[in-house]
């Protein structure tokens, strides 16, 4: 793909040749073998054009508000500003596809895993399709019935969660080896009868590899810890008490047989320790704390992540990442704060507008999307900030100085969140939400 031949950048030969020399050979490496897009004769796109190319994508959104040619040309002209800069960089997909004869998609997405054949291969094909078009995923397994319990349709029993865990684990193994592909977060909550199970699913390095694990913890559970530590532990499936179970395997991962055991939930939280020491995993998630900071209540609770934490999400739904370069904004010892202010305010627009772009290969994501219309504006080069102004990382300045930063990147992404809904309309699922009250301010 060539650079569009009306650009509206000013002087572009010198601006674009003053971005491709701002970055180093390494950082080039990386670029051409994952964002730079190739031309028909083989060769490959510039950063800058890359840049240009995202920056006219996004901003051609704004023709469908009713903006005129002159605020779509400043638009895009901001849009690439903020990214040739360094000063703000959008999610992965977004820098690949934007402007691409591909589609914009999300890295980020939870789907359903439910308790029947149907939801579990529906959503391994729904996820194969996202995956391969580059999405990031969360599953919970918590709804699946644990090992050896009863099926109807069969007639014979359940080979419990964690086998179907290996099975997802090897279908994006092979979509791995085609050279595209996300990564991928399973969680299971505490109270689960194969949770035991579930915390041992990474024991042996390297067999489940294409997920991470995080075990769901819930206020009960650790009160039973901190209060009651030599009390039994119960789980529950479909209402009824049950003890842990200690699932048995074969070599091969067969289930064939469990037992009930005697564990306390404090003994349950040791081993949780001791797996998170050997390999880094499972991770902990308060899932209770999640959900009383649930957004959107009317969609119901929330009962997983994306890959790696940063967002909550219910079924279907996404979110849409992009980070603010906190170190770009000290200019000779001093922080920019209007220009901070200004990428915030411009980042908070792009990201919006890319929601309008989304097109994911199922059909539920994409209509969640722009129902809800969620973006994460996060932050990176923190540490470089400080070093830059002089502060040590762990002094009360370097405090005071992330309070400060956080409040005026919240602050202002939420004003401008604001500004958006009155120029654009609000998000449709507005009355499922917290905000659905009359002039409820956002916090």
């Amino acid at each position: 793909m060539s650079a569009r031949k009306n650009s509206v950048i000013q002087d572009k030969k010198s601006v674009y040749e003053k971005v491709n020399r701002s970055f180093s050979e390494n950082a080039l490496k990386m670029m051409k073998k994952r964002y730079l897009l190739k031309r028909g004769d083989g060769s490959q796109e510039t950063p800058a054009e890359m840049f240009a190319r995202i920056a006219h994508a996004v901003a051609k959104v704004e023709k469908n508000y009713g903006r005129d040619k002159a605020f779509i040309e400043k638009v895009e002209r901001d849009f690439f500003k903020i990214m040739s800069e360094k000063e703000y960089t959008p999610a992965g997909r977004t820098v690949t596809n934007a402007g691409a004869p591909t589609p914009i998609v999300a890295n980020c997405i939870v789907l359903p895993i439910l308790d029947s054949m149907e939801s579990i291969f529906k959503t391994l094909k729904d996820a194969a399709l996202l995956q391969q078009a580059g999405s990031g995923l969360g599953f919970d397994f918590s709804h699946l019935r644990p090992a050896m319990t009863p099926t109807r349709t069969s007639m014979g029993v359940s080979s419990g969660p964690v086998s179907f865990l290996r099975v997802y684990n090897e279908a994006f193994g092979v979509i791995k080896q085609q050279g595209r592909h996300g990564a991928n977060m399973a969680m299971m909550q505490i109270d689960h009868p194969d949770v035991l199970d579930f915390i041992r699913a990474k024991e042996i390095e390297g067999e489940i590899r294409n997920f991470n694990i995080s075990i769901k913890l819930t206020d009960e559970f650790m009160g039973a810890v901190l209060e009651r530590p030599n009390e039994q532990w119960y789980c529950k499936w479909n209402g009824v008490e049950t003890k842990p179970h200690r699932v048995t395997r074969t070599p091969s991962g067969s289930v064939v047989g469990f037992e009930e055991i005697n564990i306390t939930a404090r003994e349950i939280f040791d081993e949780i320790v001791h797996y998170a020491w050997l390999n880094g995993e499972p991770g902990v998630v308060f899932i209770d704390e999640v959900n009383r900071t649930n957004p959107l209540p009317g969609l119901g609770a929330i009962d997983c992540s994306n890959p790696c934490g940063e967002q909550f999400l219910h079924h279907y739904d996404n979110c849409n990442l992009g980070s603010i370069n906190l170190a770009a904004f000290v200019k000779d010892g001093k922080m920019d704060w209007k220009r901070l202010e200004f990428t915030t305010r411009t980042a908070v627009r792009m990201m919006d507008n890319v929601v309008d772009l989304f097109d994911f290969p199922v059909a539920q994501v994409t209509e969640l999307a722009k129902k809800n219309r969620r973006i994460g504006l996060g932050i990176m080069g923190f540490a470089d900030m400080l070093y830059e102004l002089g502060l040590a990382y762990n002094s009360k300045e370097g405090q005071k100085m992330g309070e400060r930063v956080m409040k005026i990147v919240t602050d202002v992404a939420h004003e401008m969140s604001r500004e958006l809904a009155k120029e654009k309309g609000a998000f449709p699922n507005l009355p499922l939400s917290i905000f659905a009250e009359k002039n409820v301010e956002m916090r």
